[in-house]
This record gives C-alpha cells, structure tokens and sequence, in this order.
C-alpha cells in the first residue's frame, strides 16, 4: 500500500467480556521510518447501529435508513508524544464498567411467557419495519495519532455481554 507507515497488533486473550470485567492485552507497533505523533492509544469503543424502514413520500416504496452512534468511548493513553521509531511494545489493562450495558435498551429475560412473547413481537415488527433494530459493536482500536498525517491503526472486535 503506497500510504503504508507501518502496522498494529493487538494480541488479547479473549474476545468474549462480561460488564466488570478486566481486558488485558499488548499491543506491538512497527514504523518503517521515524515519524512524530502525538501518541500511541487504546480506546475500548461502543457503537449502535440502528436499521429502519421509511415510507418514501410520494411512492409507495420503503427505504432503509442506517444510523451509527458512538454510545461507548474511553481512551488509555500508552505513550507520549515523541517521535517513533522502529518498534515498541504495550501492555494495556482496561476494566469495563460494571453499568456499561446500562444505556443499552434491554429486553426481559426468556424467562416468561410474557417476555418471550414480547421479544416474537419485537422480531415481527422488526421484519415488517415497523420498530427500528439496534446491533451494538464492541472493539478496541489501537492508535498512532500521527501529527498532520494518517494514523496508523488496528480494530479487534469484542463480545461484551
């Protein structure tokens, strides 16, 4: 790739996370050639994506409409600004908030009757476009916030649940 400064690894022991739980990994970063950034850092991130259908006024079609909404954003800063050089490894801890799906709309258990049949409706309604459906990725994003440049990065999705 013509733009390619250098990569990021991120190494984790687990994908799958429970609210309260730590998430420890390291992180290794190689440049091809000296560069100045501001820093090096680690964001566990929260996105929502909401899927809906939409009558198109003046036809008889249905649209589909697609939101995404950073819900979740904390950043751990690793190194300081400096230029980097060759390669350098990081230990990262972050521990999820024990509330963190807390601003997350939830259904009831499967427990009951009730809740099981609420969660068919909300699936049928869903199908026919009536209620929105929300997917909410987790990740971590591994950055090198390059100084009037582009950044290097790396995603590594998560299961946070």
């Amino acid at each position: 790739m013509f733009f390619d400064k250098g990569k990021i690894n991120i190494s984790i022991q687990k994908t799958n996370y429970a609210p309260g739980d730590m998430i420890a990994g390291d992180i290794s970063l190689s440049v091809k050639k000296p560069v100045k950034a501001k820093e090096m850092d680690i964001s566990l991130i929260g996105e929502q994506k909401t899927t809906s259908m939409q009558h198109v006024s003046g036809s008889t079609g249905m649209q589909q409409t697609t939101q995404v909404v950073r819900i979740y954003d904390f950043k751990q800063q690793l190194d300081q600004e400096k230029e980097y050089s060759g390669e350098a490894n990081y230990h990262f801890e972050i521990k999820i908030p024990a509330n963190i799906l807390g601003s997350v709309p939830q259904m009831p258990e499967m427990g009951s009757g009730l809740a099981q049949g609420l969660k068919i409706a909300a699936g049928l309604a869903a199908m026919a476009g009536a209620i929105p459906t929300r997917q909410i990725r987790w990740f971590l994003q591994a950055k090198l916030d390059i100084q009037g440049g582009l950044d290097i990065n790396k995603t590594a999705d998560i299961t946070i649940g």
